[in-house]
């Protein structure tokens, strides 16, 4: 960890790096700027660096990382407003709970409060929506003050991740020259530096989580007492799926529950042959059916993870039939229902797997209850078979123009197992919903759940991209790409294959299917201020960063176009123009869903 500097801002910044790495940090994300110059060559010296011009763009690149890898990424901006562009990002980063590293480049304190240039209060930058701040401080030749370099790195990275993973900020000041300086002779600090150097960054180790007693004996319980149960799956993230995905099969297996499982959940894919008779994928679609609200009522419902994407589930547990529920989120408390009858914290799949363990090595319940419990979840599989039958009935077929319920399906279908997919917010995440059965291929999902945003989309997938090695798709609307325009110029940062699938059909359609869309007297109003049609096209944007570009209006086309992307060695963006009125298409396709699930319970 010796640092190669000979001036001590350039060896200072060369500790810190350093410290940072050994703590873990594996990337960097810089931002061009002067007064972040010692750590940005410290940086570039010492971490694999991508240098992106957008601070906000930048920020959303290295959630992107995180939400990929589970590791947080180190951003680096210069003083001033450089850094307030980082709030977006910070704010997801605390909501998805997600590691990020942010380092500000600041002013030194003389010239704070005095008009100087490119100077702005830089303390706690991000309030509540980082999990800690750091202040780094000016180069100082101090022992105590070379010690603390390390120390800080360490508690930086430890803080994105523990107790609850989120951003950090860590500021840092720097006085002219900022350059690297030669040396006339062997600095007095050398030594000193060298040593701390040498000894490294302190271990910081957080305490092991493990699910309390009394919450698994709760759970163990509630589930003997309730054989009619059901487990729904809201949004996780991608670094603990595998983990979750075995312990929730084993869980659903020893407690005989159906999971009702959204796209999000990691567990709607790959799932073992023996769990896929149990999982459901229809379930914001039949929950449209008052009739099977009644039939398919659980006697507990077990919510795992974020809350769910579904606004039917929503709907149901806030309404005068809601079912007793348990909310099992993991680390943070979500229950945004209110109602729960208890919230069992901590790492879920230890809690499941704890649970599992309890009921397979005393089932009970009587002959009687079983044979009810085996009844309702046949009434789940009738009722999920009849749903997905009817929307295949009514699924435009591969001629003629491309339709919007067709997007996802092909998407699906082009990705080869263990491929990851991102997914946008608004209407692409419950698409995916609606238009992808459960079955037994893997697929990886990665999202933004947390503040459930548009923004930062592109550049998160880039970010994902950079990291990770399987074929990598993201489906977002047109709306989320003009937000982030600017995150194609991450994208062509970054190797293929990475096929950006944009569902151009002009504006915020997902108003159409609100209350807002059904009301005719706010029609000019709905379309000028919240559909917002913009008559655009995006190959002028990918051009202007040199990526391939196709414009699909076809199923037939769209497939081909995928397939380029797939085997592409840069990333290439696809714009699915489909037939207008694909909201009042999923409405009736929707409908058609409930009422064929409705006829298979009721016979």
């Amino acid at each position: 960890m010796s640092p190669p500097a000979d001036d001590l801002h350039s060896a200072w910044a060369h500790l810190f790096v350093a410290a940072l790495a050994q703590c873990g940090v594996a990337h960097a994300v810089i931002s061009p700027g002067s007064r972040s110059t010692p750590l940005a060559l410290a940086l570039a010296a010492r971490l694999p660096s991508t240098v992106l011009h957008d601070e906000r763009v930048a920020a959303f690149f290295a959630l992107g990382q995180a939400r990929a890898s589970g590791r947080p990424s180190v951003v680096l901006a210069t003083s001033g407003t450089a850094p307030g562009h980082w709030l977006p990002a910070a704010m997801e980063a605390r909501e998805s709970g997600l590691p990020l590293l942010l380092l500000s480049a600041d002013r030194p304190w003389e010239v704070q409060q005095a008009q100087a240039s490119q100077t702005v209060d830089q303390w706690h930058l991000f309030g509540q929506h980082a999990q800690a701040f750091f202040e780094l401080g000016l180069p100082d030749a101090h022992p105590e003050a070379l010690r603390a370099v390390p120390r800080i790195a360490a508690q930086a990275v430890l803080a994105t991740l523990y107790p609850q993973a989120g951003a950090v900020q860590v500021n840092a000041r720097f006085r002219k020259p900022l350059e690297p300086q030669p040396a006339s002779g062997r600095e007095p600090w050398r030594a000193r530096l060298d040593a701390v150097a040498r000894a490294g960054a302190p271990r910081l180790l957080p305490p092991l989580a493990r699910p309390h007693p009394q919450a698994v004996a709760e759970l163990v319980a509630r589930v003997r007492a309730a054989p009619r149960g059901v487990v729904v799956a809201g949004p996780a993230p991608l670094p603990q799926a595998a983990g979750l995905r075995r312990a929730v099969q084993r869980f659903v297996a020893a407690s005989g529950y159906v999971l009702l499982a959204e796209a999000t959940s990691q567990l709607r894919f790959g799932l073992d042959e023996a769990a896929q008779p149990s999982c459901c994928g229809a379930f914001d679609a039949l929950l449209r059916s008052p009739v099977l609200r009644r039939q398919l009522r659980p006697g507990l419902a077990l919510e795992l993870g974020a809350p769910a994407v579904s606004a039917q589930w929503l709907a149901w547990i806030t309404g005068d039939d809601a079912p007793p529920r348990l909310v099992l989120p993991g680390e943070r408390p979500a229950d945004p229902a209110g109602g729960a009858l208890a919230m069992l914290l901590g790492p879920l799949a230890e809690l499941l797997d704890a649970a599992a363990a309890a009921l397979e090595a005393a089932p009970a319940g009587t002959a009687e209850a079983t044979e009810a419990a085996r009844a309702y979840r046949q009434q789940w599989r009738q009722a999920e078979a009849a749903a997905w039958a009817a929307r295949a009935r009514a699924d435009a077929g591969a001629d003629g123009p491309l339709h919007e319920h067709q997007i996802a399906p092909l998407l699906r279908a082009a990705l080869p197992a263990g491929a990851w997919l991102a997914v946008g917010n608004s209407s692409p995440v419950r698409d995916l919903d609606h238009d992808l059965p459960p079955d037994a291929r893997a697929l990886e999902l990665l999202h933004q759940r947390g503040a459930a945003g548009i923004d930062g989309l592109v550049a998160g997938a880039a970010g994902a991209r950079s990291v990770g090695t399987p074929p990598l798709a993201l489906l977002l609307g047109d709306v989320s790409l003009l937000h982030d325009a600017g995150g194609l110029a991450a994208a062509a940062a970054v190797p293929g294959p990475l096929a950006i699938v944009v569902v151009n059909n002009d504006g915020g359609r997902i108003f159409e299917r609100l209350p807002l869309g059904r009301d005719a007297g706010l029609a000019a109003a709905r379309e000028r201020l919240f559909v917002t049609p913009h008559g655009r096209g995006f190959g002028g944007l990918a051009a202007t960063w040199g990526l391939a570009h196709a414009r699909v209006d076809t199923p037939a086309a769209l497939a081909r176009a995928l397939a380029q992307a797939l085997q592409a060695e840069a990333p290439m963006l696809i714009e699915a123009c489909p037939l207008a009125g694909g909201s009042g298409e999923r409405a009736a396709m929707l409908a058609a869903m409930a009422a064929a699930a409705e006829q298979a319970v009721a016979a």
